[in-house]
């Protein structure tokens, strides 16, 4: 039995993908397979089974899991307990929202300070960030998400990113026009049961205020939308603050409640954090407000946004 097996059962067990596995590993499919058949026969037993769903584990399976986990953390301890971090390169990602609303600032200003670091940063969804943290491929990822709950993983709370519902001056009046009655499309980044989610955390009903979402998965494409009177979003509020200064969008008036999403610094555990790692999130929590963990204040932009 080897660590990287018992890596990609976890990976594998949360995941219930093995295509997704491999992708996180930086691992073959047949790699991926070969790890789990390997477990089976050193156990001499039966680990998973594959459903409609993907991949579930066994009674056993689930067993080994919790047993898993715990050979996984404790060689990540010994590998900090007996050698020294270095790290050549930073590999950074991030979901949508912190994408576009602060990384590329932090990682403007961490060129700055450290010009000759090389930094690997990729775009992704938080499902693909959360399977790269796991699997080691990532180092930091800044993840915004409603009710962000992550297994196996080191969350720093950086701040709550507020949500306002945001439309064209044009489209507020073809709305106010259409009378109450008419229910727009919701144009958003999220998922029908995450936008419910949200809309209900501030008393709103989805099915009372839109028809339908719409999940764009790019918040500058849904911007351009917005600005050819193509709908109604609910955006970040840091997002479209200089439009909503210059009123080229316009939030809706009898829709002021603002959802919010959490922001997270992660990390794969506690103890592994390499010095460009840990430079990036001194620098992230510097830039938006030292003070988040203690006063759970909202994020701000940076004064160079």
């Amino acid at each position: 039995m080897h660590i990287k097996q018992l890596i990609s059962f976890v990976t594998v067990a949360r995941n219930k993908n093995m295509a997704q596995t491999a992708l996180a590993l930086n691992y073959s499919h047949s790699t991926i397979f070969g790890h789990l058949e390997a477990l089976e026969k050193e156990y001499n037993t039966k680990l998973y089974y594959r459903t409609s769903h993907g991949i579930e584990l066994t009674p056993k399976g689930r067993i080994l899991l919790e047993y898993a986990k715990k050979f996984v953390e404790l060689y990540d301890e010994s590998c900090t307990a007996l050698s020294e971090i270095k790290q050549t390169i930073l590999r950074v990602g991030a979901s949508e929202s912190g994408d576009v609303c602060f990384m590329h600032e932090i990682l403007r200003g961490y060129l700055e300070t450290a010009p000759t670091v090389e930094i690997e940063y990729v775009k992704m969804t938080t499902d693909v960030s959360v399977s790269k943290l796991i699997a080691g491929t990532c180092d930091v990822a800044v993840i915004c998400e409603f009710n962000f709950s992550p297994e196996d993983l080191y969350a720093r709370y950086l701040g709550t990113l507020p949500l306002v519902f945001v439309t064209s001056p044009a489209y507020l009046k073809t709305l106010q026009d259409q009378g109450a009655s008419f229910r727009p499309t919701l144009l958003g980044t999220m998922k029908m049961p995450v936008a419910v989610q949200m809309m209900d955390s501030v008393g709103l009903e989805f099915d009372a205020c839109f028809s339908a979402l719409s999940n764009i998965g790019d918040l500058d494409t849904i911007r351009q939308l917005l600005y050819f009177n193509r709908g109604v979003a609910m955006l970040p509020k840091m997002f479209v603050a200089r439009d909503l200064e210059e009123g080229t969008l316009i939030q809706l008036p009898h829709m002021r409640q603002e959802p919010s999403l959490d922001a997270f610094m992660v990390t794969p555990s506690r103890h592994r954090i390499g010095p460009h790692t840990k430079g990036l999130i001194d620098l992230a929590f510097r830039w938006y407000n030292p003070n988040f963990l203690q006063s759970g204040n909202t994020l701000k932009p940076h004064i160079g946004m």
